[in-house]
């Protein structure tokens, strides 16, 4: 980690206006340094809408899910009223979370002295504690978060949002081929812990198709590079790209039968990914652990019935693709942390969904 880095003049040295031609990229301190992620925790993730969880974690009253991003537990439940709720998941007596895991619950219990909350939050039972009616002028209720659906996603605020999630995502459902989330269902969640910034990752993700050559060289004999396309929305990106003409869903390399006829690959600022090829869907969430790691969620769904040959055939090729982008994005970090290297440039033909990127983080960076 480089030390007594001055954070604002690291925030100004990127040129945020400049073409994409003679842009120089972010100093290398954005990815190395724990000054700029705590200054990401308040300027870019409170100020976002953040995707969490699905919808079928939620199908009865009372199921719910909990979870911590950067620190800030959550839980989420359906009520009573089957709309989902959000809550800060620490107890208002002395911080204790009251849920864990995921289940259904009735009502949550603080496992510390037993206080109660039901669905909505609200502290109905503190054990010996005094008057509940005197407890309640306090305000002790469990501290609400924004919440919102979109698709098959949850969504959660830890700030004030300043628009809603469907005006941070209007227009990308338009720019997938077909339909992204028709008669898709849930399979199953994988995790990989990788050892580089999270932007690392995000940045690889959106080069624009540049490295797949060089990086995935089966998935790329599946994939019509020279189709690539890409989409800038105010707050989204997609790239596109068709697969080859001799790629169908009986074709004999696992990538086949995952890519189908055609891929897209959309991005949400700042950490969220949906990628859709065949009949395969799968999310990306990356979530920052320190300056240099981070946590990728994905989360797989299938349309239609699933055999389950196939999908453990799809799942060994979606994770050799990972286990590529793993390595690539070390070996990045291993760059950064270097010393070496301080500030580079985009390919131009390829790079303009990472620039994107890099503008966002900018105008948050400036914002605090």
């Amino acid at each position: 980690m480089r030390q007594n880095i001055n954070l604002l003049a690291d925030i100004q040295r990127f040129r945020a206006n400049d073409p994409i031609e003679s842009a120089a990229t972010p100093p290398a301190t954005w990815y190395t340094s724990n000054s700029f992620h705590d200054l990401e925790k308040n300027s870019v993730f409170q100020n976002q809408w953040l995707f969490v969880g699905r919808q079928d974690q939620l199908q009865v009253a009372g199921d719910y899910f909990s979870g911590t991003f950067l620190g800030w537990p959550y839980v989420v439940v359906l009520d009573d009223g089957d709309v989902p709720q959000a809550f800060y998941n620490v107890c208002s007596h002395h911080g204790a979370c009251v849920a864990s895991g995921e289940g259904t619950a009735e009502q949550f219990v603080c496992p510390y002295h037993g206080w109660t909350y039901d669905r909505q939050g609200t502290l109905i039972r503190a054990p010996q504690a005094g008057a509940l009616q005197s407890l309640k002028q306090r305000n002790l209720d469990l501290k609400p978060i924004p919440v919102s659906q979109w698709g098959p996603f949850i969504a959660l605020h830890f700030g004030t949002p300043s628009s809603s999630l469907e005006t941070d995502v209007a227009g990308l459902l338009d720019t997938f081929v077909a339909h992204p989330f028709e008669n898709i269902q849930f399979v199953r969640r994988v995790t990989y812990q990788v050892d580089c910034n999270w932007k690392v990752f995000v940045d690889n993700y959106l080069d624009g198709g540049y490295h797949v050559a060089h990086v995935h060289p089966e998935l790329t004999g599946q994939l019509d590079i020279s189709s690539y396309n890409r989409t800038l929305g105010e707050r989204w990106s997609m790239q596109s790209c068709a697969a080859t003409s001799g790629n169908s869903s009986d074709s004999s390399g696992d990538s086949a039968h995952r890519v189908g006829q055609h891929a897209d690959y959309a991005w949400i600022y700042p950490n969220f990914m949906i990628n859709r090829y065949g009949p395969w869907m799968d999310t990306n969430t990356v979530i920052p652990l320190s300056f240099d790691c981070c946590l990728v969620i994905f989360d797989y769904y299938h349309e239609g019935p699933l055999e389950t040959g196939f999908l453990e055939q799809s799942l060994v090729a979606s994770d050799q693709v990972q286990q590529e982008d793993i390595e690539i994005c070390n070996r990045v970090q291993a760059g950064l942390d270097s010393g070496v290297y301080d500030q580079g440039v985009y390919a131009p033909g390829f790079e303009a969904p990472m620039l994107h990127f890099h503008r966002l983080l900018h105008a948050d960076f400036q914002s605090q």
